[in-house]
């Protein structure tokens, strides 16, 4: 081709790239303009027309380059996916007015809410840049995550040698629930680019995700965080394994859709007896706290305690309106004499104000100033109970209300992942959608007195570092992989 038709195509492929707004697609776009200008230009010159006369035919035959542009744009976008960027913002709102409906309002309060102001800001981050970001560093976070977690070992071993314990960093406790599913929350997505960048090795590629899996598991029962990661780690099995079934399923992997079922169901099962076994004396406990919380309530410092109480209010609600509760009542809800001296509970306390009910009421009896509903509820901390809360502030029916509408904002994280087209992109989104719902039926239960390990968190609502910081990171993939659904092209393997 000579500089003469050089430049005119180049003229005609700047006046396509003006019309696409996503600048980074226009080398891919003007790549395939190219091949169709030289197919046709070849095609021509196979019929004896000059080289230069078939170059110009070719251009003119591709048609008005804005239109072209036009098109190409279409089919070459940035999306939003605004109801779900909307419902995020509503379940913000939902935690900072909880905070504020809670503990009142004040210039403390609304510097303490300044969590869900850094969430929104790393939802944004992560949605304009995450999901390109994982595709090109998938491999660099998973390394990351293993020096990570060896860095930790080797800490952990340290300072129990030495008797001390891991200071906290950047307000984050080493030992917190919510940073263990922090890490947890990034290893998820990895996995699952992990496993489709391996799709054409088959049976081997969900072997080699079984393999990260058991490492992460045996780094939570090396560093006994039992009672802490049991939600975190169940959450983290569950979602994948349900990204992995629909994988298999619509055949994005390259197995059989019977052998592929059956690897990724065993490989859960092993994972989950391997955690119910080296978790020992621990998975029982956490399974009797779910099941018979009341075998835990040596002490109203317990949580089989907070489950039982939860549930003895939850049972005095009415259909609409606040639970009504005495000033007697209320203070014997709160200094727990309702069960352990009028109920079947049996005080079995050692040491400090446990040592006996009377010196527990004793120490409780100092702060009764006024007492509310929200001071008798478990944990005397509302945020881990505002399902629970909000049913006996306003009744059964608002409380089923709110439960079908958070299930309507957390539908459409998966909603958002079955619109994507891009097959990577929907397993990212789809996976980060299942870790969002098992956080909300970890919640849900606990808030219907059926608490499994640490108490969890209601994604966006709340409030916390780790706890608003992961959410963000799981919404904000999904968002960006909707974002860059039809620009962003699979890696070929």
């Amino acid at each position: 081709m000579r500089s003469e038709q050089q430049e005119k195509l180049m003229q005609f492929l700047e006046d396509v790239d003006e019309q696409i707004s996503y600048k980074p697609v226009h080398a891919a776009v003007n790549e395939e303009l190219r091949a169709h200008v030289e197919d046709k230009a070849e095609v021509y010159m196979e019929y004896g027309v000059e080289e230069d006369e078939a170059y110009d035919k070719a251009i003119r035959d591709m048609g008005d380059a804005s239109v072209i542009g036009i098109q190409m744009n279409e089919a070459h976008h940035l999306r939003t996916a605004k109801p779900l960027l909307a419902s995020l913002v509503g379940l913000i709102c939902l935690g900072v007015a909880g905070n504020f409906v809670g503990r009142g309002f004040s210039l403390g309060e609304i510097l303490y809410n300044g969590y869900f102001l850094w969430g929104f800001l790393v939802l944004m981050l992560v949605t304009w840049y995450g999901y390109p970001f994982l595709l090109k560093h998938t491999g660099k976070i998973l390394i990351f995550l293993a020096v990570a977690g060896i860095l930790f070992v080797v800490g952990r071993t340290v300072s129990s040698s030495m008797g001390i314990f891991l200071p906290s960093i950047a307000v984050v406790h080493l030992y917190s629930p919510s940073a263990v599913f922090g890490a947890l929350q990034l290893a998820i997505p990895a996995s699952v680019v992990f496993l489709y960048r391996r799709r054409h090795q088959g049976l081997r590629s969900i072997l080699l995700v079984g393999g990260l899996q058991l490492l992460l598991l045996g780094l939570i029962a090396y560093c006994h965080f039992w009672g802490y990661a049991d939600s975190a780690f169940l959450t983290f099995l569950c979602s994948c394994l349900g990204a992995e079934l629909y994988m298999v399923r619509k055949e994005y992997l390259n197995v059989d859709k019977r052998k592929g079922f059956g690897t990724a169901i065993a490989c859960f099962l092993i994972l989950a007896l391997v955690w119910a076994g080296s978790s020992g004396k621990g998975f029982y406990e956490t399974l009797e706290l779910f099941v018979n919380p009341a075998a835990q309530t040596d002490t109203a410092w317990e949580d089989g305690y907070n489950n039982v109480l939860i549930r003895e209010l939850l049972g005095r609600a009415k259909g609409f309106g606040a639970i009504e509760l005495s000033e007697e009542e209320l203070i014997r809800y709160e200094t727990a004499q309702w069960y352990y001296e009028d109920g079947p509970g049996v005080w079995n306390g050692a040491g400090g104000v446990n040592e006996t009910l009377e010196s527990y009421v004793e120490y409780r009896m100092q702060f009764l100033d006024e007492l509310e509903l929200t001071d008798v509820l478990p944990q005397h901390y509302h945020n881990n109970y505002r399902i629970a809360w909000w049913i006996l502030r306003y009744g059964w029916i608002p409380g089923i209300f709110l439960t079908l509408l958070l299930c309507g904002a957390y539908g459409l994280f998966l909603a958002a992942a079955f619109r994507i087209r891009n097959r990577l992109g929907r397993s990212v989104a789809l996976v980060g959608g299942l870790a969002v719902w098992m956080q909300f039926l970890f919640y849900l239960l606990g808030n219907f007195g059926c608490q499994f390990g640490m108490f969890g968190n209601l994604p966006f609502v709340s409030e916390g570092l780790a706890s608003i910081t992961g959410s963000a990171l799981t919404a904000g993939l999904i968002l960006s992989a909707y974002r860059f659904d039809t620009v962003v092209a699979e890696r070929k393997m």
